[in-house]
């Protein structure tokens, strides 16, 4: 069973905001679902939220059930920021949305970052997320194996496509591409990223 938004949360998590993948979202107007769950969280700002529902063009006097999946996701995700909760947590937030959404995306969650906000997003679709991220960490099975800042790792690795199958046998990493290979490799010269 996913979050359900609305339902009493234990009061360590009321200035935490949860955006699953999975959800569930009531046969409801968006009207009558923002009615019931803005008032567990004082910071929402119903301005912030029609100017997001805006931005992801999702007209306001819809109801839940007659919208897509990746349309009920522009709700909840913009619901989401307009809560102005400390932490935002995100699970995939952008699987269910189509390329445009994806860049409506990108531009919301830039619009919406500030100091007084933490914005955690679990993601395996970092392409989708690369120009917002400040900081890696990967975790498996509840161990982090991994957790440097974008400039940290920028400082020790190059990435860039490379034409020469000598670059390309001595990369940490490479793909195959049209373009020649996409390959991962120590930044010994201290190439910005």
């Amino acid at each position: 069973m996913g979050y359900e938004p609305g339902k009493r949360q234990p009061a360590f998590l009321r200035d935490v905001f949860i955006v699953p993948e999975e959800f569930y979202l009531p046969d409801v107007a968006i009207e009558k679902f923002v009615s019931c769950n803005a008032p567990f969280y004082p910071g929402f700002s119903r301005q912030q939220f029609n100017t997001y529902l805006e931005e992801f063009s999702i007209p306001l006097e819809n109801s839940l059930q007659q919208m897509s999946y990746g349309q009920k996701k522009k709700v909840l995700i913009s619901f989401a920021l307009a809560c102005n909760t400390s932490i935002l947590l995100m699970d995939e937030p952008s699987n269910g949305l189509d390329i445009m959404s994806k860049s409506q995306f990108r531009k919301v969650i830039a619009g919406a970052i500030d100091d007084n906000k933490c914005i955690i997003i679990s993601t395996h679709q970092v392409k989708d997320l690369e120009n917002l991220i400040d900081r890696i960490t990967i975790i498996d099975e509840g161990n982090i194996l991994f957790d440097q800042t974008i400039d940290d790792i920028s400082s020790k690795l190059s990435f860039r496509v490379s034409f020469d199958d000598e670059d390309a046998k001595n990369a940490l990493y490479r793909e195959e591409s049209l373009k020649g290979n996409v390959i991962v490799t120590a930044n010994t010269y201290r190439e910005d990223f």
